[in-house]
């Protein structure tokens, strides 16, 4: 095994030591790729957000709130169209926090299918480095929800819920069709991921993490 991956390790850098080198091409010699596929995986934090009555007044709120480990993986299709990238994604979404309420802490763990909607822009910096802003809407729809408390009775959820971010960051190119992507991300929920609790509070899901990947370009 340490001698498959020092092979590869070395043809990698062999390839991005032969990029290094200038070169140089005529206008019918370079090929504008259309079509990207790409895979992602992005580790999150979640915090919540207690929303506003109609007055912009907060409810207190007794219980504490803290995040577990959240993550969110899948594929990405994007389409170049000139300066403005497209594309639509297909992904699994999974969600752990847990409240302590009256010092008994309730776990709550969820996984979602999760289709993400974005557009693009990519300014290049260099030959090899690019920065991309990426808004993007993701629909997610739940396929398990558990509270630990809870044994047989299934709790209130939102079988649905919309939210809208923002990823920043750099790609870099490992080959001429393929390149590395971390970026920042920022993703705001328009809804509780609960229906609602006893008390009437809105609590809004913000994640924040970071999202890395391969793209490869068609």
């Amino acid at each position: 095994m340490r001698i498959i991956i020092l092979v590869f390790a070395l043809c990698l850098f062999e390839n991005i030591d032969a990029q290094s080198e200038p070169q140089f091409y005529v206008d019918s010699e370079v090929r504008t790729r259309r079509i990207s596929l790409s895979t992602y995986a992005q580790p999150m934090v979640l915090f919540r957000r207690i929303g506003a009555d109609l007055n912009g007044n907060r409810p207190d709120v007794n219980s504490t709130f803290q995040t577990g480990f959240n993550s969110d993986a899948g594929i990405s299709l994007d389409f170049n169209l000139g300066s403005l990238r497209v594309g639509a994604g297909f992904g699994h979404t999974w969600i752990n926090f847990s409240t302590t309420e009256s010092e008994n802490v309730i776990k709550t763990s969820a996984t979602y299918l999760s289709v993400p909607l974005r557009a693009g822009l990519v300014t290049i910096l260099n030959d090899r480095v690019s920065l991309e802003v990426w808004p993007q809407v993701i629909y997610r729809k739940a396929q398990s929800y558990e509270k630990d408390w809870l044994i047989q009775m299934i709790p209130e959820f939102r079988e649905v819920i919309w939210s809208a971010g923002l990823n920043v960051g750099p790609s870099v190119s490992v080959t001429e069709y393929l390149r590395w992507t971390i970026m920042g991300v920022i993703d705001y929920g328009f809804s509780d991921l609960e229906r609602s609790s006893s008390e009437g509070v809105l609590e809004l899901p913000i994640f924040l993490g970071i999202r890395t990947g391969l793209r490869l370009s068609i």
